[in-house]
């Protein structure tokens, strides 16, 4: 059996960091064999299984392809949950604080 798993080299770690096998498998409705078998190269993973694991851990399918860099920090992934949580007006004043927190920081 062919391993594929270098297709994917970030499936196993964004999930990892995020969620166990059995809760990514109740949120997008296939069973923890099967992201197990992904995981492990034993199958190909198909691209909505990818599409899937993306959206539900934050990150882009470019990530786990290996094609940029934006592994998030759990503080970062944290705070990108509440800013998306947050109404367009307060997006706006989060980041009028941010930028003035910045301004503040760069001053000392």
């Amino acid at each position: 059996m062919q391993n594929n798993l270098y297709l994917y080299p970030n499936i196993a770690k964004v999930r990892k960091k995020h969620m166990t096998q059995e809760e990514l498998a109740k949120m997008i409705g296939i069973s923890q064999q099967e992201i197990s078998r992904y995981e492990n190269g034993e199958t190909k993973a198909p691209i909505n299984y990818l599409i899937d694991l993306a959206n539900c851990c934050k990150t882009s399918v470019d990530f786990i392809l290996g094609r940029e860099e934006n592994d998030l920090t759990e503080e970062e992934i944290r705070i990108a949950k509440l800013y998306s949580s947050l109404s367009p007006e307060n997006k706006i004043r989060a980041e009028e604080r941010l930028n003035a927190l910045l301004d503040m920081q760069n001053i000392k």
